[in-house]
């Protein structure tokens, strides 16, 4: 088993990312209502749109988590949540910049969230993104469903 420092980083990578991901899906799949109102808070775009990426948004994020944990088409997974993560991010820095004074609904809904958007929740999503961005970057099959079959194991 001659596995690379890299694969066992990329391999806890998936697991953080994976788990942050499904954990954060599981709220907003619960009370979707709550996490539209979240999504408007932000005043990203039209209203009408929001109850539809209330309910695509958090259900992206648990299939995205759980491959990444299971190791199934663990690059395309990341590059979700790559890809929703710098959505996040454009999110919460314009919102940081003009003073929304919102909570981040990231892992939670609006009222739920005790938190505001601050440096500290910048700095945690954008180094969630740099993890993320690792994993499709430097992913090269190690520990997944199909890298196993493939080697044998």
């Amino acid at each position: 088993m001659n596995r690379s420092i890299v694969a066992y980083l990329v391999l806890a990578a998936r697991f953080l990312i994976g788990a942050l991901f499904i954990y954060a899906s599981l709220h907003k799949i619960l009370d979707p209502a709550e996490f539209a109102q979240a999504i408007r808070n932000y005043q990203l775009g039209p209203a009408e749109l929001t109850n539809l990426a209330a309910m695509i948004l958090p259900w992206l994020e648990l299939i995205a988590g759980a491959l990444l944990i299971l190791g199934i088409q663990t690059r395309p997974s990341a590059l979700i949540t790559t890809c929703l993560l710098a959505v996040f991010l454009v999110g919460l820095y314009r919102a940081y910049f003009i003073g929304l004074d919102i909570a981040c609904g990231c892992f939670s809904s609006a009222a739920s969230s005790a938190g505001r958007i601050d440096a500290l929740t910048l700095a945690r999503d954008t180094t969630l993104f740099v993890i993320s961005l690792f994993i499709v970057i430097r992913d090269r099959g190690e520990f997944s469903l199909l890298g196993w079959r493939r080697s044998g194991a």
